[in-house]
């Protein structure tokens, strides 16, 4: 008699590994400073912010832990920040992200959108935060977030980080 095994099934990670990325100065450590209760610094000068924090937060009942990776404008370009990002997006330097929330700021859509792209390619989750929307309201930028989700194909928050709004979103 032989015995059948059953089929092996992955437990659903207990801890969801999420990336926060986004161009420099978009919000990233704002809301990670908010998500996780920490008092992060940062430094916008090229080449001084070339660490990742790590933190975790817990939402829709479950323990997320938030990757905050340095401001990148691509991850074609080589730039020290653009290496580590691509390291910890594509697993070369510990457990791959099981998603991606990429922080844009809602003035300069243009020139986040190019990262959004890139960040699409990798085949993982990703939503989008559209960022400082207080900002670009007072500018008189109206901005489709439902419309952009369609074109996008990928969940577009409206946010304000440093607010706190849409974050529980």
């Amino acid at each position: 008699m032989t015995a059948t095994a059953a089929p092996l099934v992955a437990p659903r990670p207990s801890v969801a590994r999420v990336a926060l990325v986004g161009n420099p100065n978009t919000g990233k450590t704002t809301l990670f400073n908010l998500l996780c209760g920490a008092r992060a610094k940062v430094a916008n000068f090229p080449g001084t912010t070339t660490t990742i924090r790590e933190g975790r937060c817990a939402t829709f009942g479950r323990q997320v832990e938030l990757v905050d990776l340095p401001g990148i404008y691509d991850l074609r370009f080589g730039s020290p920040e653009a290496r580590i990002a691509g390291d910890v997006l594509s697993g070369r330097t510990g457990a791959a992200p099981d998603a991606v929330l990429v922080l844009v700021d809602a003035c300069n859509l243009t020139r986040n959108l190019v990262l959004v792209g890139e960040l699409l390619g990798f085949g993982r989750p990703v939503v989008v935060a559209l960022n400082m929307m207080d900002l670009a309201n007072r500018r008189g930028l109206s901005i489709d977030a439902a419309r952009m989700a369609e074109c996008l194909g990928v969940e577009v928050v409206p946010t304000v980080a440093r607010k706190g709004g849409g974050v529980e979103r």
